[in-house]
């Protein structure tokens, strides 16, 4: 029997040290397992979308997959992509970014963020969708694009219904990106750029100090044209969303690298900013799950073939006084 007549669940062991690896080179690369390695927990981050261009909408992040006790072999090399971060836009809506995988298991691109010139363009559809620009109430594009469950993505925001330059923020990992507001009749405002939809916090999965502040795919936010003091560019969101830009402030900020981050739209008449390249982390897993008999663990530890907490310890030993 598989537990040696012991009845439960399967007997299940991974001896990763917790090891975690980044490959963070855009294009093709590739991880090997540990011998022992059978689970492992995987975050695959795509590249976000470029904003578009003059008073536009924010990019949208990149799909965010993230794999939990994930099954692979040990002492075996397993190909991996990186995903580059879309251009921003010198005319017309932003481009979109480019996919990650591995494992089998793709996260899509960030869609692009849409214009505010000439007379208004939708987001484009991604991982997460792009903002709206500002003109004429112009559409977010749709995230989780293609669907996966759970979403990898959410919508972009809608562009103000104005003439003012008002775009929307993209779309994040872990929410929709808003809408640019603007309040009729108010020479002055308030009016603001979308901010971009906030991406998602990783070290659950495979521990601190990867992406920003632990957060990766964040939406761009959105440009604004109006040189009205209280006119102000939405921020991108936590995960690497670059910050839009209003008149004077020129190109939108770029999405950070390797957090799949949407780039800023710019502000009239500038490009928006580009798109935050991917990444992809795995965690080798400590693990072992199912009813075990003492005897078995007991082999298995004399043969090096059971967990452990691998942690670095400081130590000092202090002896008692003599007499």
């Amino acid at each position: 029997m598989a537990n040696g007549g012991i009845i439960g669940p399967v007997n299940t062991i991974s001896v990763g040290k917790n090891k975690v690896t980044s490959i963070t080179a855009t294009g093709p690369g590739s991880i090997t397992t540990q011998a022992k390695t059978t689970l492992v927990n995987a975050v695959i981050s795509a590249g976000g979308g470029g904003a578009g261009y003059s008073q536009a909408g924010g990019g949208g992040a990149g799909g965010l997959r993230i794999l939990s006790c994930h099954p692979v072999c040990g002492s075996t090399a397993y190909a991996a992509t990186v995903g580059a971060g879309g251009a921003g836009a010198t005319s017309g809506t932003g481009t979109a970014g480019a996919a990650s995988t591995i494992f089998c298991t793709p996260s899509a691109g960030g869609g692009g963020g849409g214009a505010s010139n000439p007379s208004g363009t939708a987001g484009s559809a991604g991982g997460s969708g792009g903002g709206g620009g500002g003109n004429n109430g112009s559409a977010g594009g749709a995230g989780n694009t293609p669907p996966t469950d759970p979403v990898q993505g959410y919508n972009g925001g809608t562009g103000a219904a104005c003439g003012q330059g008002i775009g929307a923020g993209g779309g994040g990992a872990g929410a929709i990106g808003t809408n640019g507001i603007f309040t009729p009749g108010s020479p002055t405002g308030p009016a603001s750029g979308g901010t971009g939809g906030a991406g998602i916090d990783i070290s659950p999965y495979v521990g601190a100090g990867i992406g920003d502040s632990n957060f990766l795919a964040g939406g761009g936010g959105g440009g604004v044209g109006s040189p009205v003091p209280g006119y102000v560019a939405g921020a991108g969101g936590a995960g690497g969303g670059g910050d839009g830009k209003r008149v004077g402030g020129g190109t939108g900020n770029a999405g950070t690298v390797n957090t799949g981050g949407g780039g800023g739209g710019g502000s009239y008449p500038n490009p928006g900013g580009a798109g935050g390249s991917g990444i992809v982390v795995v965690k080798e897993l400590n693990k072992a799950s199912g009813v075990w008999s003492m005897d078995t663990v007991y082999d298995r530890r004399l043969n090096d073939n059971w967990i452990a907490n691998y942690v670095d310890v400081d130590y000092m030993v202090v002896a008692g006084g003599g007499s």
